[in-house]
Formats: structure tokens, sequence, C-alpha cells
């Protein structure tokens, strides 16, 4: 596995400030200054739609490491897991210690600092089992506006990625659960959506673990 994973590094990036503490009310936002500091622990459940099917998605941060000099998150996501950069750039999916999908360079969800009106660009080669495909995507930030979903409501930055294809994305970012809240995307005919139904972050009253280095074969 190590070997497949070396080809995900592509950004580096360093450790960012906490978001709000769990519990505290989210003031109304302007700017988002970086990117938030995930912990081993933090948690975040989304109830998701696709035509007539609708299910359960949890994602759990599982550790911070060291992949070829660049640091990431790993999650899981059911069988999966997922790898994101600490600025919050998608890196790949795995799926029983093999790459089932990646993006080099990894696709930046978000830009740090965070504002409406912010816009930014992504060239880079995604592959998955069926291939190889370049992508040229452009992400605007379009409004900060409040969100009801079933975890609640929140103050959020609503993104927009349009490509050269037949996918796109519209997200909304809450600083209070530093991750999205909501998520209607497109690829191809497919229409899907995710709402966020519970959020459960990790202690944030000791500091955190230092990344570790490449995780061994599995």
């Amino acid at each position: 596995m190590v070997s497949l994973l070396l080809a995900l590094a592509g950004c580096a990036s360093q450790d960012r400030p906490a978001g709000p503490v769990a519990g505290e009310t989210a003031p109304a936002i302007s700017t988002v200054p970086s990117a938030p500091r995930w912990r081993p622990g933090d948690r975040w459940v989304y109830g998701w739609t696709s035509g007539t099917e609708s299910g359960l998605k949890t994602l759990e941060v599982l550790e911070i490491t060291e992949i070829n000099g660049v640091t990431f998150y790993r999650l899981r996501d059911g069988d999966r897991e997922v790898f994101w950069t600490l600025d919050l750039r998608w890196a790949a999916t795995t799926e029983g210690g093999r790459v089932a999908a990646r993006m080099r360079p990894p696709q930046p969800w978000f830009t740090w600092p965070l504002e409406v009106g912010r816009t930014w660009t992504h060239r880079g080669a995604y592959e998955d089992r069926s291939g190889k495909a370049e992508f040229s995507d452009t992400f605007s930030v379009v409004a900060r506006e409040a969100v009801e979903v079933p975890a609640g409501r929140f103050d959020a930055f609503k993104i927009v990625r349009q490509t050269e294809r037949r996918d796109s994305d519209l997200y909304w970012y809450a600083p209070e659960v530093r991750f999205y809240v909501r998520w209607i995307g497109r690829r191809g005919d497919t229409q899907f959506e995710e709402q966020l139904r519970e959020h459960q972050p990790a202690p944030r009253l000791i500091p955190a673990p230092a990344p570790t280095g490449p995780p061994s074969t599995r």
C-alpha cells in the first residue's frame, strides 16, 4: 500500500488553528482565514439521496499521517478510506488497501481565506479503475447564507464547482462543524444530495497528536 500512497503527495501544507469549540454558538462570519484543524475522532454523519435510493454516510478522522513528506488526514468512509491534505484538498480514496480513485494534484475543495467572491481553478488528472481523465475545474464562493439541515441551522459559505464535463457540485461549508453541511452533486445524468445529520467533534482540551510516519502495508 505504501508504494500506491506515495503518489498521493502533491501539495505540502501546514497545521491550521482549530475552528469553533463544540457547543459554542457560531457568530456570523465574513471570512474563514485558514483551514480548520481536524483531529482523530472527529465524525460527521450524513443522510444521502440519489434518485429513489437513500442511506447514511459516516466520515471519521482516523489519524494524521505523513506520506512522502506530505501530511494527510486519513478518514474512514464505510469500507473505504479517504485522504485529504491539511488544507482540505481531496487526494484519494482507497478500498481494501488499494487506491480506488485519486486526483493529482489533490483537488482543492476550499482555498483559504474562504470568503464570498473568491474564485480558484484546478487542473488535474483523475484516475480510477476505469481509466484516467483530465479535469479543469473552477470553484467560486457565491454566497454566505443560513442552511437548515437535520443537524440544525448553520451559517455557511455556498461554493460552486463548475467543470468542462457533465459534472458539477454545490456545497455549503460551515465553520462550526469544520466541513460541509450540505452537498448537491451531479455526475452525468445522476444527481445526489447529502445533508448533515450529526456532528461529533473529538475533544480539544489536549494538544493535537503529531503526524505518524508512512503507514505499514495492510
